[in-house]
């Protein structure tokens, strides 16, 4: 052969192991995406390393399960989606099954928020049935298992809190309500056998022209994430209204099936009482506002004394009421009461601060035709 015949050998079969050996250093160091077929007949496709799926990846059962997640370094797969014939699950995972806190979705419309155990359902558990029914408390491999004396139904009385950065960090897959043998949720109890679910939360998004709650993003998105109907307040100021309009906009990014914006007006009464007549143009701007940008019409907070004393005849008869009255054995006196604020030092598993408890003026049937009606809409 002729020595530059031998010597661009040389070159281009040094060039192809070269490129041998990168691609297997890339393909083992999950560099690469591949599809091929695991030893248990599984499928997968996505990052590979080492011998073991990596990073982002599908995976395709025998069985007709199909996963799609984030594997870890040592090839486990501990949360993701999984898909079968009968159900959707995305949450936590162990061997492949469920395991831990997770969202399943049924094929029938049936869908379950809580806890899981090797598959099946295993601790503080809530099923919403399709049928707008629901159950709530401890499941005990795959089975609900009210406490001795027990004498309610979660689903007759909807309690749910509000919350902004006074509360820190809440620990959302833990969120319970500690009730009587009755259901009855004063917020007194720091634990009890008897629990209720926390159905739906208010929380913190803007106060004035430029204040944004630092929990609020997080606590947004795990509200939904644990199932948790979910709405977003801003606190009234008698400063610019129109860069407050553009402050709550802005940082709140409601989606279907959230509550309608709420607007928070409890100003001191000194200021109130002089500033009556601004409050009540800014309120009104922001409600205009608020129902031009998201289509639905927004819901007032306030205190009834300060209703009676202050907004009353002012124009808010056609709004909806979300009032604070702490006196748990007198409704608030208002039109359009749908929430009521009974406490504002309730106990709340999950959380380790006094909480604000609420609870909508209706059964389980009747708030979630509130949300499908007045809640933010597709």
């Amino acid at each position: 052969m002729h020595k530059k015949s031998v010597t661009a050998f040389l070159v281009l079969s040094a060039l192809i192991a070269a490129a041998a050996l990168a691609y297997f250093v890339m393909l083992e160091t999950g560099s690469v995406r591949v599809t091929r077929e695991l030893d248990n007949g599984s499928v997968y496709s996505g990052y590979w390393r080492w011998g073991e799926p990596y990073g982002k990846g599908f995976l395709a059962t025998p069985n007709g399960r199909l996963y799609d997640g984030k594997w870890d370094d040592n090839g486990v797969l501990t949360h993701g989606v999984m898909i079968t014939r009968h159900y959707t699950y995305s949450g936590a995972l162990k061997d492949y099954l469920p395991d831990g806190f997770g969202e399943c979705r049924y094929k029938n419309g049936n869908v379950y928020y809580g806890d899981f155990s090797k598959g099946v359902k295993n601790g503080i558990g809530r099923l919403d049935y399709a049928n707008d029914k629901m159950e709530f408390g401890r499941w005990d491999n795959g089975k609900l298992v009210y406490p001795k004396g027990q004498k309610y139904r979660p689903g007759q009385h909807i309690y749910g809190m509000d919350v902004s950065n006074h509360q820190k960090d809440i620990e959302w897959e833990d969120l319970v309500l500690y009730a009587d043998a009755n259901g009855k949720v004063t917020g007194n109890l720091k634990s009890s056998p008897y629990l209720q679910p926390v159905l739906f939360v208010l929380i913190k998004s803007t106060e004035g022209v430029d204040f944004r709650a630092h929990t609020f993003e997080r606590n947004f998105a795990e509200a939904r994430r644990c199932g948790v109907v979910r709405g977003a307040y801003h606190f009234l100021r008698l400063s610019d209204i129109d860069g407050q309009i553009k402050n709550f906009i802005k940082n709140t990014p409601l989606l279907p099936g959230d509550l309608p914006p709420v607007l928070d007006m409890e100003l001191d009464n000194r200021v109130m009482a002089r500033e009556t007549a601004k409050a009540v143009e800014y309120a009104h701007k922001w409600l205009d506002a608020m129902e031009k940008h998201y289509g639905v019409r927004p819901m007032l907070y306030t205190y009834d004394s300060y209703y009676n004393s202050y907004l009353k005849g002012k124009g808010f008869e056609k709004y909806d009421f979300f009032i604070a009255r702490y006196n748990p054995e007198t409704m608030p006196r208002v039109p359009h009461l749908e929430i009521w604020q009974y406490s504002e030092k309730g106990n709340v598993g999950g959380i380790n601060a006094p909480t604000d408890l609420d609870i909508f003026m209706g059964d389980y049937a009747e708030f979630t035709k509130y949300v499908a009606e007045k809640g933010i809409q597709p």
